[in-house]
C-alpha cells in the first residue's frame, strides 16, 4: 500500500491555480521600465480619499459617461475614407499597501487629469484628491508576485451584472474584494505569522472609450437589434430521423433580448482587469491572487449569463503583464477588437458595468483600514453665543423662582435698576450721614455703610443732580411723608410703630418668610445684597432680639408699590 501512494504522490504534482514567481533582477529591471514609462507619457496618479457618504456606483457610472472620449478621426475622402480613433487609455487602481486601502486613478494625459478631478469633485462631494508619489505598491527583489485577469463568459453584447441589466447589486461586491484584500489575521501553512507589511494587493482596470459603433455594425462590433431578434426566436432542435422542432424561448430568453436590445446607442468601454499580488512569501501571494479574482465572479447575470471569469497568467507571462500594469496600459489588438463569429475574449462592455467594476464605494462596505475623507468641521460657535444664551437662561429661571417680582429682580442685578430706582435723599446712605440722622453702623433700613454704598452704587453717581431731588421730594410728599421721617421709596411708616423700628415686609408668606431667632443673641449681623436685590438684614444687639427679615430693596407696608411707582412716573 505504501508502494501503491509513493507512485501515486509522483504522478501527481501540486500545482496552484495562479503560480508564483521570484522577483529577481531581470524581472525589477523590467518592473522599473514600466514605472518610468508611466512618469513620462502619462498624466499623476490622483489619491482619492472619498466620504462614507457617497452615491457609490451610480456616481461612477456618471464619471465614466462624461469622460468618455473615443477621440475619432477622419482619413481619406469619399468612398475612400475611413475612420481612426486615438484613444486615451486611463487606470483605476485598488491598492492594499501598508496596513491601509486606498483608490487611485491614473488619468493618460495632465489635461484628462484636470477633467478627472473635477468630475470626481462633482459626483463624490467633500472627496480629498492629491497626486500620489508613489507610482506602485511595494516591490523589492526577493518578493513573490503572482497575477490574474478577466475575460468575459459570453459574447460582449450580453452585459454583465450591471444598471442596466435589470438586475442589480443587493449589496456592493467590493464588500467582499476588499476584505480579501486586507490581510489583518493570516499565517503560512507552516505556522509563519504574516502582518499586513507582508503582503500588497492592487487590483487594476484599464478603460478605455471605444466607438458608438461598437452596438450598431461589424466589424467592430454588432448590431444588438438583430442580436436581440435572434435570442427571442425559438431554439431548433431535433435532427433529419426524428425531425426538427422549434422550441418556445421561454421567459428568461425573453427578458435576455430585452436587456441586449437596451444597449442600442449605449457608450462603450474596452477594459483589461488584473489582480497583482506580492508578498516574501510564496503562498501568500498565491492564496490572495486567487481569493481576490474568484471574488469577481459575483459579477454573473442570471439573466443574460454574462459574467467575468478569472484566469491565471503564466509565470513566463507574468514580466510582459507587470509591465503593463506598472506603465497603466494595455495592448489590444486591432484583430482583437474585430467582432466576427462570436468575438475575442477582450471585455467590451457598456459604461454602466465599468461603473460596477471601477466604482468608488461608499459606507455599504465595511472593511477597516479603508482610506475615508476625514469628516470636516464647519465653522465654530462664537465665544459670546454661549454667554448670551447662558443669561437668557437665568434670566428664565429666575422670573420662574419669583413670578411676582420679575420685573423687579431682572432691574436689580445690573446698575441701570439703581440708575430708575431713585431713593428720598435722606434715606440715602451717605446723605443720611451728613445730616446727622444716621448711626455709623446701619442706616434707617437696617443696613450698615458698605451695604447701603453697594445697593445705591448708582444713584451716588447723580448725587448732585437737582431733577433727582425734586423726584425723591414728589415722592415723598405722595407717600404722606415729612422731612423728619427717612422713606425708601415704595415703603411708609406703618401707624403706631416706633420711629426706629424696621418695617415688616409684606412678603412674610411668600417664598422667603421670616422666622424669629432666640433673643438675646448680641450677634451683629451683616446684611447681604444678592442679584435679586433681597437683603437680609436683622436687627442690632439695641433692640433685645435678633429677627431677621427680608426686604425687596423697600420698607414693606403692605402697599402695592409697583402701582405707585407707575403713577409717580406717570404724573410726573
Amino acid at each position: 500500500m505504501e508502494i501503491l501512494n509513493k507512485i501515486a504522490d509522483a504522478l501527481v504534482e501540486e500545482t496552484s491555480v495562479y503560480p508564483a514567481i521570484q522577483v529577481d533582477d531581470e524581472l525589477y529591471e523590467t518592473y522599473k521600465e514600466g514605472i518610468e514609462l508611466a512618469e513620462q507619457t502619462s498624466g499623476p496618479r490622483l489619491r482619492v480619499r472619498p466620504p462614507r457618504e457617497n452615491e457609490g456606483m451610480d456616481a461612477s457610472i456618471n464619471l465614466y459617461e462624461t469622460v468618455h472620449d473615443p477621440r475619432e478621426r477622419k482619413i481619406g475622402f469619399g468612398r475612400f475614407k475611413f475612420i481612426q480613433t486615438d484613444s486615451h487609455q486611463h487606470s483605476y487602481e485598488m491598492v492594499y499597501d501598508g496596513g491601509k486601502l486606498q483608490f487611485y486613478l491614473k488619468p493618460d494625459t495632465r489635461v484628462d487629469a484636470n477633467q478627472f478631478e473635477r468630475q470626481i469633485r462633482k459626483n463624490y462631494p467633500n472627496s480629498q484628491i492629491a497626486e500620489a508619489d508613489d507610482m506602485f505598491p511595494k516591490f523589492e527583489k526577493g518578493d513573490y508576485v503572482a497575477m490574474a485577469g478577466m475575460r468575459l463568459k459570453k459574447p460582449f453584447f450580453y452585459p454583465i451584472k450591471c444598471k442596466i441589466s435589470e438586475e442589480e447589486f443587493e449589496v456592493d461586491p467590493y464588500g467582499d474584494i476588499t476584505s480579501d484584500m486586507v490581510v489583518e489575521e493570516d499565517q503560512t501553512s507552516d505556522g509563519i505569522r504574516v502582518t499586513a507589511e507582508d503582503c500588497r494587493v492592487m487590483v487594476q482596470t484599464i478603460f478605455e472609450p471605444a466607438r458608438d459603433v461598437w452596438t450598431k455594425k461589424l466589424p467592430y462590433g454588432r448590431n444588438v437589434t438583430e442580436a436581440a431578434a435572434q435570442i427571442k426566436e425559438g431554439e431548433l432542435t431535433g435532427n433529419h430521423i426524428q425531425g426538427w422542432e422549434l422550441r418556445d424561448p421561454g421567459s428568461k430568453r425573453k427578458r435576455s433580448a430585452k436587456i441586449v436590445d437596451k444597449l442600442h446607442g449605449a457608450k462603450g468601454y474596452y477594459m483589461t482587469i488584473r489582480v497583482v499580488a506580492i508578498s516574501p512569501y510564496q503562498e501568500i501571494a498565491e492564496r490572495r491572487c486567487n481569493t481576490v479574482a474568484s471574488d469577481f465572479e459575483k459579477y454573473y447575470n442570471s439573466f443574460t449569463e454574462q459574467g467575468l471569469e478569472p484566469y491565471s497568467i503564466d509565470p513566463e507571462d507574468i514580466p510582459y503583464h507587470l509591465k503593463q500594469v506598472a506603465g497603466r496600459t494595455h495592448d489590444i489588438s486591432w484583430l482583437s477588437r474585430v467582432k466576427f463569429g462570436p468575438g475575442a475574449p477582450t471585455v467590451l462592455q457598456p459604461v454602466s458595468a465599468l461603473g460596477s467594476i471601477a466604482h468608488i464605494p461608499n459606507e455599504e462596505i465595511n472593511t477597516p483600514v479603508v482610506d475615508w475623507a476625514k469628516q470636516q468641521t464647519g465653522p465654530g460657535v462664537p465665544a459670546e453665543a454661549g454667554r448670551r444664551d447662558e443669561e437668557k437662561r437665568e434670566e428664565t429661571r429666575n422670573g420662574d423662582r419669583h413670578p411676582g417680582v420679575n420685573q423687579w429682580a431682572t432691574q436689580a442685578s445690573n446698575e441701570t435698576h439703581h440708575s430708575r430706582h431713585r431713593t428720598s435723599p435722606r434715606s440715602h446712605p451717605l446723605r443720611t450721614q451728613e445730616n446727622g440722622q444716621s448711626d455709623p453702623t446701619a442706616n434707617q433700613n437696617g443696613q450698615s455703610p458698605e451695604q447701603g454704598a453697594t445697593a445705591s452704587g448708582a444713584d451716588a453717581v447723580g448725587e448732585g443732580d437737582d431733577a433727582l431731588e425734586t423726584d425723591a421730594e414728589q415722592f415723598n410728599q405722595q407717600n404722606g411723608a415729612d422731612d423728619s421721617d427717612p422713606l425708601v421709596k415704595g415703603s411708609e411708616a406703618q401707624p403706631g410703630a416706633p420711629p426706629d423700628e424696621p418695617v415688616e415686609s409684606i412678603y412674610q408668606e411668600g417664598p422667603f418668610p421670616t422666622e424669629p431667632e432666640p433673643a438675646g443673641s448680641q450677634d451683629d449681623s451683616d446684611g447681604t445684597i444678592d442679584v435679586f436685590g433681597i437683603t437680609r438684614r436683622g436687627t442690632g444687639s439695641e433692640s433685645g432680639d435678633n429677627e431677621p427679615e427680608t426686604s425687596w430693596g423697600a420698607a414693606d407696608d403692605g402697599v402695592d408699590h409697583v402701582d405707585q411707582q407707575k403713577n409717580s412716573e406717570n404724573s410726573r
